[in-house]
Formats: structure tokens, C-alpha cells, sequence
């Protein structure tokens, strides 16, 4: 079903620069070409999303929105899928991120000409997203370089210059890299590495693959471990994500499960959609509910 004539509520992180809103309001006229009826709400502080989604599909005096859109990067597609948990509504994805792995992921990419064009033909798919601890999360959970470089991240830095915050808090976090040591539990079986992705789908950081045969559509978790410690490997690791062949790194070891958990002697951070997630351990299970997508018919 597409959205001829269904009330959507777009979720909007307005912190975005001048031409992330004219991308917005690329979508927004297609929108509201085809819908009925079509509502706008930013965000205010971090968490909001979830609010605003939640009210969206359930208000006790007027007609709830059939479907929600979520307008910016995987954080806050996360935050509204964490607002629609149990319920059947679809979610619309318009990317407006950095790195936009979950818009890749389920075929929309990143044009918002393109998605605007093809707004009343997207078909609901199911997805299976994560929890950890009792937070969804649509794609990755991280813990390695990757968590210790979100947690050195500068938000200021991040909204000027995009990805390339994440490389120099990459390099602000070398010194801790000796800490590194995890232990991962999958269904059972352990693992040790110094870094650890637990991803649901196939892409990482934007268009790179990290686990080939994930599927968001499969209600499992793809391990992804990386065993060696230190700058250079992490530099390999990197490069390795970048052309292609992580995944077929000797060092580099891939299983799947639905239930893991993440330790480690020292404190060490974890990141879930490219956020802050606080500190291991950490348990991920699999999410009861499913969530539904609006994606392109051929994903």
C-alpha cells in the first residue's frame, strides 16, 4: 500500500544545515501530493522522537496518523522506531544523516529526488530490529574503536563537517585502544576480539558491507569480530571495510545468533545507531515486535 491518501506525520531533527532542509522540502512536496493529510514535528532534545511517535499513533482525542515519518540520520530513526514498538503503522524513512546505513540498507538510498519519485509505489516490508536492554536499535551495535571514536565525538564538529568528525575522534581515542579487550557471548558459544559489530544488516558507516549475508528481513544478529588489538590493525580493519573485504579478513570472524552478550575487564563504551549507549556489559536480544518499513517493491 502506498501513502494516496493516508495522514503522515514526519519526526524532523531540524538540527541540519541549509541543504538538508531543501532535501526535506524536495520530499515534503511530493508528500503532500499524494497524501491526505501531511504534519511536521522537530524534535527538541534527544529522546523526543520517541515521544512524538508514540503520540502519533496513539492520541486519545483525534485520529491517529497511518503512517510516521522519520526525517534524519539513523539516530533518529531509531528513536522513532522505538516510538511505533507494537504497532502495525508503517514508518517512513526521508535521510537526512551522516552516514544514512538504514535508508541504504532497505533500498531507498540517499537522493531525496529519487525517493520523492517514488514515494506512492513503496510496498510495507517487515524488518526485525534489536534491543539492548530495553532500547530498540534498527541496525549496529558497536564496541571497539567505532564506540570509543562516538564517545570522543564532538557534536559541534560532527553538525559542520560531517563524517569526517567521526575520523578525528577515531584518532582522539588511539590512546585507549589498548583497552580493548572483549568478550562476546553468541548463543552460548565465546569469543574474544578487540572489536565486535553486532549488525542486523548488511552495511556499516554508510555504503561499505560489513557482513554480506545479513538481511534485515532475517530475525537474527551477524556477529562480526575482529580479533586483533592496537592502531595498526584498527588502520587495517578501516581500509579493509573501505575497499570491500573485511569480512574476509583471516582475523576477522562472522556467526550469527539472536541473543549476545558484550564484556570486557576494562570500561569500555558502546554505540547503538551511531549514539552513545553507555558502557559494557551489554546483553542484545532480538525485538518480539517486528517493525514495518515503506521500501521500493524489489527490497
Amino acid at each position: 500500500m502506498g501513502i494516496s491518501q493516508r495522514r503522515i506525520k514526519i519526526i524532523h531533527n531540524p538540527v541540519a544545515g541549509g541543504s538538508k532542509r531543501r532535501r526535506l522540502a524536495i520530499a515534503l512536496k511530493a508528500l503532500k501530493q499524494h497524501a491526505k493529510k501531511v504534519k511536521v514535528s522537530p524534535t527538541k532534545y534527544a529522546g523526543h522522537g520517541v515521544i512524538r511517535a508514540d503520540k502519533a499513533l496513539n492520541r486519545t482525542h483525534k485520529k491517529p496518523y497511518d503512517i510516521v515519518c522519520a526525517a534524519g540520520g539513523d539516530g533518529t530513526i531509531a528513536e522513532v522506531a522505538n516510538g511505533m514498538r507494537g504497532s502495525d503503522s508503517p514508518l517512513l524513512v526521508l535521510p537526512l544523516g551522516t552516514a544514512n546505513v538504514f535508508a541504504r540498507e532497505i533500498g531507498l538510498g540517499t537522493s531525496m529526488r529519487r525517493i520523492a519519485a517514488m514515494v506512492e509505489t513503496l510496498k510495507e516490508k517487515t524488518v526485525y530490529p534489536g534491543l539492548i536492554a530495553d532500547r530498540r536499535f534498527i541496525m549496529m551495535v558497536g564496541a571497539g574503536i567505532d564506540s570509543l571514536a562516538v564517545a570522543a565525538l564532538d557534536a559541534k564538529l560532527k553538525r559542520k563537517i560531517g563524517a569526517v568528525a567521526y575520523v578525528i575522534a577515531a584518532f582522539k581515542a588511539v590512546k585507549r585502544m589498548k583497552d580493548l579487550d572483549l568478550i562476546i557471548d553468541v548463543d552460548g558459544d565465546q569469543y574474544k576480539a578487540s572489536q565486535v559489530v553486532v549488525t542486523l544488516g548488511k552495511k556499516y558507516g554508510g555504503p561499505f558491507t560489513i557482513s554480506p549475508h545479513a538481511s534485515l528481513h532475517d530475525p537474527e544478529f551477524h556477529v562480526v569480530l575482529m580479533k586483533k588489538k592496537g592502531f595498526w590493525a584498527a588502520l587495517k580493519y578501516g581500509i579493509a571495510l573501505a575497499t570491500g573485504r573485511l569480512p574476509y579478513l583471516k582475523d576477522v570472524t562472522i556467526t550469527h545468533g539472536t541473543k549476545v552478550t558484550i564484556d570486557s575487564p576494562n570500561s569500555i563504551p558502546v554505540q547503538a545507531d551511531g549514539d552513545y549507549a553507555g558502557l559494557l556489559p551489554v546483553t542484545l536480544t532480538m525485538d518480539e515486535y517486528p517493525l514495518t518499513v515503506l521500501a521500493p517493491a524489489s527490497k
